[in-house]
């Protein structure tokens, strides 16, 4: 029988921006409550870079200004964006995380002043930043819908108000990818900058500059913050439906149950343990009544109806108010469209970011900077716009 652990830790993302996941990536996956606090200082912090870097493109290409005019106005851009970056990308290396979002940024930007493209390497943290303000309005978005939801459903019933820490299959499995993701993508880029010149005897301030365009565009950010907001978006959809779920695995779990049990069958736990043994995957779906063993000892366990105990709502993984006969399959429908949605962007993704690092070493130009931010950037927005379907599935399911 498979193990199945009801009383995991709960994580409330609200408060998650000293632990982002995976791998501490940034990605403007901080919560709700942290965004909105610092939202008017980071957008006139962009707007201030957005100003000086402006204005120092302008002197630099119509002007006849001595050199440090226009890099003055450079260098003030760069801190007011770039400043928290960088120190969060070592206070990374300090704790031994070096390959997150920050250390790639950070290392592209600085490389970029390095070889005198000052305009590109105050672009790509502009730019960054924007990206990163842009998601976390987005996220912010999404998680508010969430919780307008819940608050909408049932004020005198106790409810989880939170998501448990407890990840889906999708997010393991991103996870465990980035963490050999991210290190290879730098191994690539050390490559694209060193082979060429050594073995072909190109200039290695040219391919210097492909390298620093490889790391731009390597980032994982696309995949790190919608896989996450997919499924929690889907959540939300289930909650439309009045079917509370506390994790985002639970949405992988009942996808891959074939056997479902009610308080009414009649079975014993040593039922759904020869099930168990057979292969079966089990939803259980009970009132706490003499029952609480059969909910700790299936694959997904339900409570269900208004008057279920309180233990049975904290032992379960979901909680349903009004159950019908539909209910476990409107779930499932929208479990399978989640995950869907999720191998979309991971997909999607990937192949763009193949095809601009091949372009960044087979074009016999290098690509300018800014098509590896949209390799990057760009991608994420579209990633993070095809999640927020999600929230939709369950008007559409109904």
């Amino acid at each position: 029988m498979s193990e199945h652990n009801h009383s995991s830790h709960h994580h409330n993302y609200q408060n998650c921006c000293d632990n982002h996941t995976p791998d501490n990536h940034g990605c403007g996956c901080c919560g709700d409550e942290h965004f909105n606090e610092h939202k008017k200082e980071k957008l006139t912090k962009i707007i201030v870079s957005s100003v000086f870097f402006a204005a120092g493109y302008v002197i630099s290409e119509f002007t006849q200004l001595p050199d440090f005019a226009y890099l003055i106005c450079y260098i003030i851009a760069y801190l007011m964006v770039g400043f928290d970056v960088v120190r969060d990308a070592a206070d990374s290396v300090i704790h031994g995380k070096i390959f997150d979002e920050n250390f790639l940024m950070s290392f592209a930007s600085i490389g970029a002043f390095a070889i005198k493209e000052y305009t590109e390497g105050v672009a790509v943290m502009l730019l960054f930043t924007v990206g990163e303000f842009v998601q976390g309005l987005a996220v912010s978005k999404s998680r508010r819908s969430i919780d307008s939801i819940f608050s909408q459903k049932h004020d005198s019933y106790t409810l989880p108000r939170h998501y448990d820490n407890k990840e889906s299959r999708t997010e393991k499995m991103i996870t465990r990818f980035a963490r050999v993701y991210t290190p290879a993508i730098c191994i690539i880029a050390v490559a694209i900058v060193v082979v060429p010149p050594l073995l072909f005897h190109k200039e290695w301030q040219e391919w210097l500059h492909r390298g620093l365009a490889a790391l731009v565009v390597g980032c994982p950010c696309a995949i790190v913050i919608s896989v996450p907001l997919c499924y929690s978006a889907g959540i939300g959809a289930c909650s439309r439906k009045n079917i509370f779920v506390k994790n985002t695995s639970t949405l992988d779990e009942i996808n891959n149950c074939d056997t479902i049990i009610t308080y009414n069958d009649d079975k014993s736990i040593d039922d759904i343990k020869v099930l168990q043994n057979n292969g079966k995957r089990v939803v259980y779906l009970g009132k706490g009544i003499n029952d609480i063993t059969m909910l700790e000892a299936a694959d997904v366990a339900v409570a269900v109806g208004e008057d279920c105990t309180g233990d049975a709502v904290n032992v379960a993984d979901m909680v349903m108010i009004n159950y019908s006969e539909r209910a476990i399959d409107d779930t499932k429908k929208i479990a399978k469209k989640i995950r869907t949605i999720a191998m979309e962007n991971i997909y999607f993704s990937i192949i763009v970011k193949l095809i601009i690092l091949v372009l960044d070493v087979l074009l016999e130009k290098s690509i300018p900077m800014w098509f590896a931010i949209f390799g990057d950037i760009g991608v994420c927005l579209l990633a993070v716009a095809n999640s927020a379907r999600a929230i939709s599935i369950g008007k559409s399911n109904k």
